[in-house]
């Protein structure tokens, strides 16, 4: 088994394509771009890079989602039994599984929120924990990681009586009460110092967020995600994490195709989620550990200390230092 990485063309890349094309008129070299070298395969260090010959607005046309499509067919013949997406930009999700980073942060999210508080000068102890959303699934999997420093847990969510059998777990699991509400006007929406974003609720919550707290999207709403760090600064916002195995330091998405690889209990527990706690502790034994924060692939940093922008600005993002927990 082995991965491979997929992209779209960087900005100012052209279409690798033979030498004769260049006579052709630019709308030919389109057409023939897209019926007759839709994608190109390289071999590198790293293993295959699947390259989509198109920027990343394009693939939403017909033509080219067939060529991406032949690139997975193509990358499964070579044997890849996972792929690992562009950070940005949708590609059709057929034929091999993706490694998007959720999986795995999902498993470690608890892990990493109260390090991160641990980070801003908080005790996690005293922190409020607030998951929202509808997806008991993912709800599961957030708790694989929780630790005894969690005391006080909410969950928002629209339908309350989807959390009884996860509320009744933590009491007698944990000796934890965790309190489930639906109103948008309940305290605990405030007041909370770490949020799990479980759902696609489309809530104003840069407008709901207690000052100076941490938003862990793992459903994928980056709309929300993207709002929060355009208008919160103060929020630590972010989607996924940086992880450290042995030596290296790997994004999420990375991580999560090494995992996929290395650990058959991970493999198998793909499509049939919740994973539950032993399949943390399994990967925590072959030695996968949160190291960093992640949002659009990106690396980010946490403050130290609380002030009004716990994350660097965007424009300083790419040259960041690895922040190691």
């Amino acid at each position: 088994m082995k991965q491979a990485t997929i992209r779209f063309l960087q900005t100012g890349e052209m279409p690798v394509l033979p030498g004769w094309t260049k006579v052709l008129p630019a709308s030919w070299r389109a057409g023939y771009t897209v019926k007759h070298r839709p994608y190109r395969l390289e071999q590198g260090e790293k293993g295959i890079t699947g390259i989509l010959q198109t920027q990343r607005e394009g693939v939403c046309s017909a033509p080219w989602r067939k060529g991406a499509l032949a690139l997975l067919a193509e990358l499964e013949r070579a044997g890849v039994s996972i792929v690992i997406p562009p950070a940005e930009g949708e590609f059709p999700r057929e034929r091999l599984p993706f490694a998007e980073g959720r999986h795995l942060a999902a498993l470690f999210a608890f892990e990493g929120l109260t390090e991160a508080l641990r980070r801003q000068g908080k005790e996690p102890c005293a922190a409020n924990y607030l998951i929202t959303g509808d997806n008991p699934v993912l709800w599961e999997n957030t708790l694989s990681s929780i630790g005894n420093e969690v005391n006080h847990l909410y969950i928002f969510t629209p339908q309350p009586e989807k959390a009884e059998p996860l509320t009744r777990w933590l009491y007698e699991e944990r000796g934890l009460l965790a309190e489930v509400f639906s109103s948008p006007k309940h305290p605990a929406l405030r007041e909370a110092d770490a949020v799990l974003s479980c759902g696609m609720e489309q809530r104003p919550y840069e407008y709901m967020l207690k000052k100076g707290c941490v938003w862990l999207d793992l459903a994928g709403n980056r709309p929300v995600l993207r709002r929060l760090r355009q208008s919160r600064p103060d929020v630590a916002a972010a989607e996924g994490f940086f992880f450290r195995l042995g030596t290296q330091q790997m994004e999420g998405r990375f991580a999560e195709a090494e995992a996929f690889l290395r650990c058959t209990a991970f493999r198998q527990s793909w499509e049939r989620f919740p994973a539950g706690e032993g399949l943390f502790r399994q990967l925590k034994a072959e030695g996968f550990a949160v190291s960093g924060f992640s949002a659009f692939g990106k690396r980010v940093k946490i403050a130290k200390n609380q002030g009004e922008n716990p994350f660097l600005p965007p424009e300083n993002i790419d040259n960041a230092p690895l922040d190691i927990i």
